[in-house]
């Protein structure tokens, strides 16, 4: 098969225009933490508030890409935390010098946003399943992260 475009899959293995092979390595549940003391029966979907944050890290001997993914599921009304779950996800990159690289003062920057949006949408997709299959059958089961567009991951500047 002939991977010329630019999002192009191939075996497993995509390849983006500027000759970068990468994929998907792992997905992997990291912390799940209930915290069944302080979640009424009784509890609804508007007592509740989702926070979600996440990290990106380069590690560059390894080509590699290690997205983590956090949500916190907080009640309203006492500002206690109900549930945690974070999901890490590690995706190879090949060259990855072609997509990361450090400035003087050991800051990493991109300029492939595309790519790193592509992972982290991967993330936090995974994160939004194991999170429902978790709470299922919990008086916490409504809870489903949103659809949140990319641009609210990207960093303000």
């Amino acid at each position: 098969m002939d991977c010329t475009s630019a999002f192009t899959s191939c075996a497993g293995i995509n390849t983006i225009a500027m000759n970068v092979k990468y994929r998907l390595e792992s997905i992997v549940e990291t912390e799940y933490k209930y915290n069944c003391d302080c979640i009424e029966e009784t509890v609804k979907p508007e007592d509740v508030s989702i926070q979600i944050g996440h990290s990106i890290n380069p590690v560059m001997d390894n080509n590699r890409i290690i997205v983590s993914v956090k949500a916190n599921v907080v009640s309203k009304k006492s500002d206690v935390l109900l549930v945690t779950n974070t999901v890490v996800s590690s995706f190879e990159i090949i060259p990855i010098k072609e997509v990361i690289s450090y400035d003087k003062d050991g800051n990493a920057a991109t300029g492939n946003a595309m790519l790193l949006d592509t992972f982290i949408v991967t993330a936090v997709g995974a994160l939004r399943g194991v999170l429902m299959k978790n709470l299922k059958g919990t008086p916490l089961d409504f809870v489903v992260i949103p659809l949140i567009p990319i641009e609210d991951f990207r960093t303000k500047q």
